[in-house]
């Protein structure tokens, strides 16, 4: 595990390879793993191989174009209702389990935030809800480019130590 976490790093550009049904049921299986709170496992993944739904969503925000290249875009969503509170934390942890899985498969990933706020940034999420078709419930966290890299990506290694605090600040 620790090899996987020390190897993960955001891939921005794809090989046009398919990425094979197993290595996208191990993806699921990661993600769905995921803990959360209150058991609610508020989250839907929804896999994306339309090469025209995932143009659109490349243009979710600037930073979200590679998604036309990758062979798979996963939106990770949530049903509001089953976890009015916690579902961007649970969202979290099953992303966090799918980049880790398809680091530990070869593949390359980038995860591309979605979720908006009061503040800003809801229009983001309409786009995706239109895109995908979404009930008016679900909530988007992310999107998920998966692919073969094209390129071994250049992890950043740990933050620094001084981040690390014990028994308080």
């Amino acid at each position: 595990m620790l090899d996987a976490i020390a190897r993960r790093a955001s891939c921005r550009s794809y090989k046009p390879d398919p990425v094979p049904e197993e290595m996208i049921d191990e993806l699921i299986r990661a993600g769905l793993s995921a803990p959360s709170a209150n058991n609610a496992r508020p989250w839907h993944l929804i896999i994306v191989r339309d090469a025209k739904k995932r143009t659109a969503l490349s243009h979710t925000h600037q930073w979200a174009n590679f998604c036309a290249q990758s062979p798979v875009v996963i939106a990770v969503c949530a049903d509001e209702k089953k976890s009015p509170h916690w579902w961007p934390e649970d969202c979290a942890a099953a992303i966090e389990n799918v980049l880790l899985q398809a680091t530990a498969l070869g593949l390359g990933t980038c995860w591309v935030g979605v979720r908006g706020s009061e503040k800003r940034g809801m229009e983001r999420e309409e786009h995706v809800r239109n895109v995908l078709n979404l009930p008016d419930n679900i909530r988007v966290s992310a999107l998920i480019a998966v692919g073969f890299p094209e390129s071994e990506p250049k992890p950043k290694g740990p933050g620094p130590m001084e981040a690390v605090h014990l028994d308080g600040w």
